[in-house]
């Protein structure tokens, strides 16, 4: 593990782990357009990658990893 020394402390709001939103309920159904779709995909898959990245930068700063987190109730 390598721990960076860095001159000033990040408020802890910016330290904080990401939380997991949460996901579509298990039922019911709709009828989303194939364009939509692939929008919803696109911005999920965004949230995914700019939530790691967020973590990565979090145990780049602080030395400890984010544990995976429920979404909230």
């Amino acid at each position: 593990m390598v721990v960076r020394t860095v001159k000033e402390t990040p408020p802890s709001e910016l330290t904080r782990c990401p939380v997991a939103p949460a996901g579509l309920p298990a039922e019911g159904e709709a009828a989303i357009p194939p364009a939509w779709r692939a929008a919803i995909i696109r911005l999920a898959k965004s949230r995914a990658e700019v939530a790691d990245q967020l973590a990565r930068l979090i145990a780049w700063h602080t030395g400890e990893g984010c544990r995976p987190s429920a979404p909230p109730s």
